[in-house]
Order: C-alpha cells, then sequence, then structure tokens
C-alpha cells in the first residue's frame, strides 16, 4: 500500500454515481424482474472504462471501479451468494425520529428506478459463495480500464463488505446465532477478500457496522450489546482475511452521531 510521502494522496470511499441506464437495470433485477444480462455487462463494462479517467481528472491518485458492476455497496452480495425471501432494514435512529422525513425519503425512493439499502433479502439456509469468477471477472474488467488509463495508475483499490453490515442489514432465519452467521459470512466473504488482494488491488473493507449500527440495530439496546457485535465482527474480519497480506487491507468505517 502506498503511503503519503512528500505529499498527500488522495481516495475515496469506493462508490461513485453509476449511469442512469445502469442504475435502472440494476433496480429493475432487484425487483425480481428478468433483464438482459448480456444489456447489463455491456453498461456495466462501459460505466467502469468511464470512471476511471474521471476519477484521474478530478486528481485521485488512488481510484476505485466506483463499484459500477454492484447495485449497492452490500446488497450486491445477494447476486453472489445464497439468500432467499425478503427481509426488512430498521432505519437510522434520526430518521425514524423524523416520520415525516422518512416518509418523504420513501416517496422519493418510489418515485425513480433505484436500489435501497433498506430492502434487503434474508438468510434461509446456507451463505456459500456461488461463483467465484464473479469477482475475478469485476477485477479484469477494472485492471483494463486502468490500462487504458493514462498516465499509468500506481495503486487501485476494490471494496468488500464487512461480514458485519451483512449480518447487521440481512436477517437470518437459518443460523443459531450471531457468531454463527458471521462465521458463515466471514467464509463466504474469504473468497472475495483474497481474489481482490490476489489480482494486485488494495482490499477496502466497507465496515459501517463498526459504528453505525449503535445508530441503527442497537439504538435502543445497551451499549454493552454494541460492543459485543463489533468484537465478534473484528474476529470474524480477521478470520476472514487469514491469507490476505496486512499490507493490502484498509478499512473504511462510516461514523455516526449516538441516539439521544
Amino acid at each position: 500500500m502506498l503511503r503519503s510521502d512528500g505529499r498527500i494522496l488522495t481516495t475515496h470511499a469506493g462508490s461513485l454515481p453509476r449511469p442512469e441506464a445502469l442504475v435502472e437495470l440494476f433496480a429493475r433485477r432487484s425487483q425480481g424482474e428478468a433483464i438482459d444480462e448480456e444489456q447489463l455487462a455491456r453498461h456495466i463494462e462501459t460505466a467502469t472504462q468511464a470512471i476511471v479517467p474521471k476519477q484521474l481528472a478530478a486528481g485521485i491518485d488512488i481510484p476505485s471501479n466506483g463499484e459500477q458492476p454492484r447495485e449497492a455497496f452490500f446488497l450486491y452480495v445477494r447476486q453472489r451468494r445464497r439468500f432467499g425471501g425478503q427481509g426488512s432494514r430498521l432505519p437510522p435512529g434520526d430518521v425514524a425520529r423524523y416520520p415525516e422525513f422518512q416518509a418523504m425519503r420513501r416517496r422519493h425512493v418510489n418515485s425513480q428506478p433505484m436500489v435501497t439499502n433498506f430492502d434487503v433479502p434474508k438468510v434461509v439456509g446456507e451463505v456459500r459463495y456461488l461463483d467465484p469468477g464473479a469477482i475475478v471477472g469485476e477485477c479484469e474488467d477494472f485492471r483494463r480500464a486502468l490500462d487504458a488509463a493514462s498516465p499509468a495508475v500506481p495503486e487501485a483499490f476494490v471494496s468488500a463488505p464487512s461480514p458485519g453490515i451483512i449480518a447487521a442489514a440481512v436477517p437470518n432465519e437459518h443460523y443459531d446465532g450471531m457468531e454463527a452467521y458471521l462465521d458463515a459470512l466471514a467464509e463466504a466473504l474469504r473468497v472475495e477478500y483474497e481474489a481482490i488482494a490476489a489480482q494486485g488491488f488494495v482490499l477496502q473493507l466497507d465496515c459501517p457496522d463498526l459504528a453505525l449500527e449503535r445508530h441503527v440495530t442497537y439504538a435502543e439496546r445497551p451499549l454493552s450489546e454494541f460492543i459485543d457485535f463489533v468484537a465478534l465482527v473484528i474476529a470474524s474480519i480477521n478470520r476472514a482475511l487469514r491469507n490476505v497480506p496486512r499490507e493490502s487491507v484498509r478499512l473504511h468505517v462510516l461514523l455516526s452521531p449516538p441516539p439521544v
């Protein structure tokens, strides 16, 4: 991983705006509609090819693929791991305290094609990674976009979700308790973590759960329960990273205000 020696290297959190046509295809698929997968693949490749030079033009030193191949930062996992049915996700504590704003936001979501992180699947059977070729293909597409960029990019990153954000957001109806659920998620995510590092990219772990869940799942629960959850998540991350060099990993944590 490059260090900021001489000047501060610039990067970003990972997700960047997707073209409208790509968003519409993702939204239709997430709602259970059959779409043309070849058309989707073409839109993803075009969007990935376009997003790299935009980052370089903006002065980004360490770019990503902008998560163009993914419908949302963690919901894309339903295409790569075994989930089923439809679950639900609690709104953040601040949103829950303002029902008029919550209703306005829901109207906005329903008024146009989009994928929301609050419409989630649920776990109804064993979690496993369905196709390792999916993450390899994503990395290869990104590498082609980087190779076509000028000037050459010395380092780039690809993001992947923490076991904790999936465990917190996606209801579990199969595993006996949070620890077993996190273990299964970590083992499935390990495939993705190792593939990203093996393709020569920095792995960014997206871990909003390490702070945000105090404001969502644990908003009305004792602080000690949230701390116990964080400890389990960190242990599961360490297990999933056992074959990934530590210098190839960076962590993204989304901070949030405490509930009042």
